[in-house]
């Protein structure tokens, strides 16, 4: 068997030579410093490319003192929130040249400490906690991380200044209310999710303020409250529909609750939206695929995760921080069901 010839890396002076310029000057270039002509950057990047030259990221990043790398620790890598807030934190990162490294804590200390040592010792130019379940408060990070700039996603704290961002649940709420009001529906109930997530609470009193705006009496009557689960939209929506006066309007909290509510509407012989109109909450993918296509609210996954980006972006370029609580509006999206 033919023996395989050992490659040698190309080196900055393999460059210069072909380039006809000092190792120095294919630095400047390489680093983007000024003062350089530009037919002399084009000969050494023409050069550079000919020759597959990659800079030495680590000798860049002593000399720059970053690496251009993230780190992001989710407690639930499968969660159906977490991809799309997770593309959004790498859009904005790699709009600036920046690289994301993902973790998953399985919503564990011991891992989150773990990972956290390892990304620190990766040296890391700044870090984002992400919650991929639920909005929650939560404490400081497992670990101390120092002055290292931090953010936390689907989550906030009151432990640390840092920049915390989640979705306007309660301008949800009210968007969805507000939305059905304007349909001319004067009954419009509402289907919420357990009561031991902070969106519940923040959607309903959206739901209240709403109703109070225009006008309408808040009954406690066409308020059901169940789990995230189809099976309890199906049964609650019953509920309501048998009520003396029954809601001419179901805004459910979840799109889940949303399936069932309209599966039990279709039983009942009631047409969505003539006779009952139905609004969901979360804009899941297979909202879009029922029949009728149901409208709801869309939490702003992406944008949170692409805000969330930018804020620790600016923060690492800035060395200062926008502390606080930012929250991102979610929209309607309009189907047919309401």
């Amino acid at each position: 068997m033919p023996i395989e010839e050992k490659k040698i890396p190309v080196t900055i002076q393999d460059v210069a030579q072909l380039a006809n310029v000092s190792p120095s000057t294919v630095s400047k270039v390489m680093n983007d410093a000024p003062h350089i002509s530009s037919s002399t950057r084009e000969r050494v990047r023409a050069a550079a490319s000919k020759l597959n030259f990659r800079p030495n990221a680590i000798a860049r990043s002593l000399k720059v003192k970053r690496t251009a790398t993230l780190g992001l620790i989710t407690n639930d890598l499968e969660g159906v929130f977490t991809m799309p807030m997770m593309r959004g934190v790498e859009e904005a990162a790699s709009n600036q040249g920046f690289s994301v490294f993902m973790c998953n804590s399985y919503g564990e200390a011991a891992r989150e400490k773990n990972h956290l040592e390892v990304l620190l010792d990766k040296q890391v130019d700044g870090l984002i906690l992400m919650s991929g379940y639920k909005v929650r408060e939560r404490g400081a990070p497992a670990m101390s991380v120092g002055t290292l700039p931090l953010v936390y996603l689907y989550q906030y704290t009151r432990d640390l200044a840092v920049p915390c961002v989640i979705p306007d649940d309660q301008g949800g709420g009210y968007l969805g209310t507000a939305h059905l009001i304007g349909l001319n529906r004067r009954r419009v109930g509402f289907i919420n999710g357990p009561t031991d997530f902070e969106q519940t609470h923040q959607r309903l009193e959206g739901y209240r303020q709403a109703l109070s705006e225009a006008g309408i009496p808040f009954d406690p009557t066409f308020i059901k409250v169940g789990r995230w689960e189809e099976s309890s939209g199906y049964a609650l929506a019953h509920e309501l529909m048998s009520l003396p006066q029954p809601p001419d309007a179901i805004f459910c909290a979840s799109d889940s609750l949303a399936a069932g509510a309209l599966d039990a509407l279709h039983q009942l012989g009631l047409r969505v939206p003539e006779d009952v109109a139905l609004l969901g909450y979360d804009n899941r993918p297979f909202s879009a695929f029922q029949r009728p296509p149901l409208s709801t609210i869309a939490l702003p996954l992406y944008e949170m995760g692409r805000l969330a980006g930018e804020l620790l972006l600016k923060a690492i370029a800035a060395g200062t921080t926008q502390a606080g609580v930012h929250k991102v509006p979610c929209y309607m999206v309009k189907r047919q069901s309401c």
